[in-house]
């Protein structure tokens, strides 16, 4: 791995040329598939951002620019292209690397919470502090997913950072159609139209000549090519939800083509106002066993066969797999139950009732806050709902399980799962107030 071991830090990412960026994506992913097969980890989330995580550091000069991740969970490669490569050996052990972001680590990390749809509510409040203390030259860039934009708060901080039109914010949306399965809901729908409309194939390839051909890029540029004019957006984005609300849309992007993601963040970093870039990624790219899972595409894994994919020890039975059992059971006995999860559908162990009572199953996306009102009103209704999610995620709906649920006496059953202390996902995703 000839390249990757001469990167020390994103200086030494910068020295390569542009033609030498297909190898140094190639040995991170074997690095990757290596590393990770041997600790565990999030492995299909950063195989699906290598070119996009490279072309991040090219581009902009962190730390001096903040690039705020969020939730965390696919900043291996952000990790490896800062000078933490060695430390993989103990990923996510005691006193070894931290499987979210980590501020004790590195100062190229800047938020280590690890829980959803954050970085938005962040970076705005970074380049605003910025703006006011005149570091103009000073970028901000916040990489989010498509499963996290389910979130209540993403939306938030959009309606902020819309408003603010000479704001230096550069968004990034990592749209590979998924949070830990398959993103659910009216946005996932919405940027399925993005990726699927007539000539995104035919936009992909002229959008990259052409911004290969522009030495110079400005507002005028920018407009011509992203959907500021209403023939192109017609094609492009018919519903031009991102250009409604306020944001500067430039995309779709092909997120494994790394010469072209360049330059479409250089170009949303020379607008001078808030930017939306929308890339398409592949979950698990490059590793044949993680893109034929349909299930997660390998979101996280234990111990595997870097040839096979297969887990070296199945383990035993869980307390997860004990409550998808007798979930199941009251399923069949009790037709007024019915469940409801966080983007959690797999990991908190309702995928086996989903199968067996899909009109009783709601996936509500990464907004806890609505699942334990919604529960609420099922409840009232004469429904008998379960919600079930990781103990480290209720923190976020305390205010609905108290006012919604607990003042009404509402018939809400809550399951947490991993609660306690929970060991490999760090501080973050302690159960500490269960």
């Amino acid at each position: 791995m000839e390249l990757l071991d001469s990167i020390n830090g994103p200086e030494d990412l910068k020295a390569l040329t542009a033609a030498q960026m297909p190898l140094l994506a190639k040995e991170i992913r074997d690095f990757l598939i290596d590393s990770v097969s041997r600790t565990g980890g999030h492995l299909g989330p950063n195989l699906g951002v290598v070119e996009l995580t490279i072309a991040l550091h090219r581009v902009f000069d962190s730390p001096r620019d903040t690039i705020v991740f969020d939730t965390g969970h696919q900043t291996y490669v952000h990790k490896l292209l800062t000078g933490r490569r060695d430390d993989f050996t103990n990923l996510r052990k005691k006193g070894g690397l931290s499987g979210y972001q980590s501020r004790a680590e590195s100062e190229h990390d800047v938020v280590e919470n690890s829980h959803a749809s954050t970085a938005l509510s962040w970076a705005d409040g970074i380049a605003i502090a910025r703006r006011l203390q005149g570091q103009h030259d000073r970028y901000t860039v916040a990489v989010i997913g498509d499963g996290a934009l389910t979130g209540g708060m993403a939306w938030e901080a959009i309606n902020n950072i819309s408003a603010d039109k000479d704001l230096p914010l550069v968004i990034v949306v990592n749209d590979n159609e998924r949070s830990y399965a398959p993103t659910t809901g009216g946005l996932a729908d919405h940027l399925a139209t993005l990726r699927m409309t007539r000539g995104y194939e035919r936009f992909l390839d002229w959008g990259k000549n052409t911004l290969a051909r522009t030495p110079v890029v400005g507002s005028a540029m920018y407009e011509t090519l992203h959907g500021m004019k209403k023939g192109l957006k017609d094609i492009v984005a018919p519903q031009g939800m991102f250009e409604d609300l306020g944001l500067k849309y430039l995309g779709p992007v092909d997120g494994h083509d790394e010469e072209a993601l360049e330059s479409a963040l250089r170009m949303a970093r020379a607008f001078g106002g808030p930017v939306l870039v929308h890339v398409i990624t592949q979950k698990g790219r490059g590793y044949a066993p993680a893109r034929e899972n349909e299930a997660d595409r390998f979101h996280a894994v234990g111990v595997i066969n870097p040839e096979t994919g297969l887990p070296f020890n199945e383990g035993g039975r869980i307390w997860t797999d004990e409550f998808s059992d007798e979930m199941c059971e009251i399923g069949e006995r009790r037709p007024d139950v019915v469940a409801l999860t966080a983007a959690m559908m797999i990991p908190v162990g309702l995928d086996r009732f989903a199968a067996r009572f899909p009109d009783r199953v709601f996936d509500v996306g990464i907004a806890e806050q609505h699942a334990l009102t919604m529960a609420s009103g099922l409840a009232f209704a004469g429904l008998h709902p379960v919600v079930a999610v990781y103990a480290t995620f209720l923190n976020r709906a305390f205010d609905q399980l108290l006012m919604d649920a607990g003042l009404h006496t509402a018939g809400v059953t809550v399951v947490l799962d991993r609660a306690g202390v929970t060991g490999t996902d760090g501080a973050s995703h302690n159960g500490m107030w269960d």
